[in-house]
């Protein structure tokens, strides 16, 4: 239920930005009102996965500000069941009252259920298959029922608030090993998945003071964030059954390589834990604890440069700015032949003008792969809180820094608040 005071508030915040309601660069600030948004949800039966997603997005300030700001107006939209009404019902519940308690998100698992078959009933979810279900149908509800092409805009043209957001463009290089001819696309993304590789495993003894007994500890050595992007970003042969140069003529070995062409102001970082085998039939889930920095410098992985270097971890910022974003891609031939389909990224209305990211929330996994539970952390005020379900508990930087993540959120330093 609206208040009219949140409603003063609302229009009130809303007078900050002026015309412009599309996105709020310069209204990612302090909220609206005293009410923080440290709020729990309930668990309404395996609904864990739903739940993490939804605090990334609570305390996502783009997101926040533009629902604050009545960027979905609930009077309005005609659409049945609609998620975007839901989360303006949360964020008006959220930062409206100074509530403790949890809330039960009923009007969004009804949207999720009419609007994404597979989610109805009450089995668990995988979070990031969530993640794209919910940005999909917030961009849906951005346009009329009867406007086709509008829902069939990407990242490239589209300025509903989801995309506005999580946007960004990848650009693909292949370069054929014997004449040199690069060529190249670009494809949107909303997020970035990233391999998880089984490490090795180390065993160490620990000895109990007390009752004077030894147990053997069993643990996966740890890999760092920055192994899998420059996995990710590295280039791959391509052999010649694979590969045929249009300027050879002919099947060709070739070089392939991906490259972030425009970074978005949230990006989404999603670690394949989940291993899905077909000749065995089985899914495992990778245990390796994947060590992830406060601040991470996407400038090495994007097409501005060329020599991929280590994520870096800073706590309060460093002086050293990285090389600005590239927004075209670069030319990795040395004889400049380049034949390339070159995506126009003016589309963004607030292109990144540095690539330094600070982590905003992490959503982790626990337990088995059929038995499992969601958790997520989010950091509200140079603070970081727990989410697992309604309860939500103060907790340390080292305790975010030591999760076994499933899911990252950077934001981009330029809209931090």
């Amino acid at each position: 239920i609206r208040t009219h005071n949140l409603t003063s508030r609302k229009r009130k915040h809303a007078a900050l930005q002026g015309e412009d309601r599309k996105l709020v660069s310069g209204n990612t600030g302090s909220t609206p009102c005293a009410a923080t948004g440290l709020r729990g949800l309930y668990n309404m039966g395996q609904t864990c996965f739903m739940s993490v997603i939804l605090q990334s997005l609570i305390h996502n300030p783009l997101i926040r500000s533009w629902y604050l700001t009545e960027g979905h107006k609930k009077e309005d939209c005609e659409h049945e069941a609609c998620t975007s009404c839901a989360l303006d019902d949360i964020f008006t519940d959220f930062y409206g009252q100074e509530k403790h308690e949890g809330y039960g998100a009923v009007h969004m698992l009804q949207g999720c259920w009419k609007g994404g078959g597979g989610l109805a009933g009450y089995s668990q979810q995988d979070a990031h298959e969530f993640l794209g279900f919910l940005v999909n149908s917030l961009h849906n509800a951005s346009f009329e029922e009867d406007d086709e092409e509008g829902r069939k805009k990407d990242s490239k043209g589209c300025d509903c608030i989801v995309h506005q957001t999580f946007g960004g463009m990848m650009r693909s290089t292949v370069t054929c090993t014997n004449c040199k001819n690069t060529t190249g696309t670009s494809d949107p993304f909303m997020d970035v998945s990233l391999d998880v590789r089984q490490t090795a495993v180390s065993v160490k003894k620990k000895k109990n003071p007390l009752t004077n007994t030894t147990t053997t500890v069993k643990e996966s050595v740890p890999m760092d964030l920055s192994e899998a992007l420059d996995r990710f970003t590295a280039a791959e042969t391509l052999s010649a059954e694979e590969y045929k140069c249009r300027k050879c003529d002919s099947g060709q070995e070739a070089r392939k390589r991906l490259r972030l062409e425009r970074l978005p102001p949230v990006m989404p970082v999603h670690l394949k834990r989940f291993s899905h085998s077909r000749t065995l039939k089985e899914s495992t889930k990778v245990d390796t604890r994947v060590r992830f920095p406060l601040t991470l410098d996407l400038g090495p992985y994007t097409t501005a440069t060329k020599k991929p270097k280590k994520a870096t971890q800073q706590s309060n910022g460093g002086n050293n700015k990285p090389p600005p974003n590239g927004r075209e891609a670069s030319n990795d031939d040395p004889n400049n032949n380049e034949d390339v389909d070159t995506a126009d990224s003016s589309q963004q209305t607030h292109p990144i003008t540095e690539p330094l990211y600070e982590l905003s929330s992490v959503i982790v996994h626990k337990g088995k792969i059929d038995n499992g539970h969601y958790i997520s952390f989010a950091r509200q005020g140079g603070e970081w809180f727990r989410f697992d379900d309604s309860m939500v508990v103060q907790v340390s930087e080292s305790e975010v820094l030591g999760a076994e993540a499933y899911m990252l959120f950077y934001i981009a330093r330029e809209f931090e608040i």
